[in-house]
């Protein structure tokens, strides 16, 4: 189990890596210089230089995502009926946590190609 855990957490964190680099230049602050929200040049470059891996990479976790949530949703369903309610209340703590990140993917999904568009000759 915790081998599992171990590379689950490496996988949330390499996803949430680039959907944080995502968020970040899609967002923008609305009162900054137009460069994507505080943003360096170099950092705008170096992601313009990878945008066509951006919406991919962000469509692929929102994939995962979706399935795990189906999985959990699955196991929960299971633990509940074998009267295991502490673990049912697990997993529903960790569904909802994957669907607050499921939100937040489809938002930088929907954003980004217009950043895309802002940013990048």
């Amino acid at each position: 189990m915790k081998l599992s855990t171990t590379f689950t957490t490496i996988a949330l964190a390499g996803a949430l890596t680039i959907g944080g680099a995502t968020a970040s230049f899609a967002a923008g602050n609305g009162d900054g210089d137009g460069t994507g929200g505080g943003l360096s040049a170099d950092r705008i470059a170096k992601i313009c230089e990878h945008q066509d891996e951006v919406v991919p990479r962000l469509t692929e976790r929102q994939t995962k995502l979706t399935e795990r949530i189906a999985k959990l949703t699955e196991l929960q369903a299971k633990a509940t009926d074998k009267g295991r309610d502490r673990l049912a209340d697990r997993i529903g703590q960790r569904i909802e946590r994957l669907e607050a990140q499921l939100t937040k993917v489809t938002e930088r999904i929907a954003k980004a190609p217009a950043w895309i568009a802002e940013h990048c000759d």
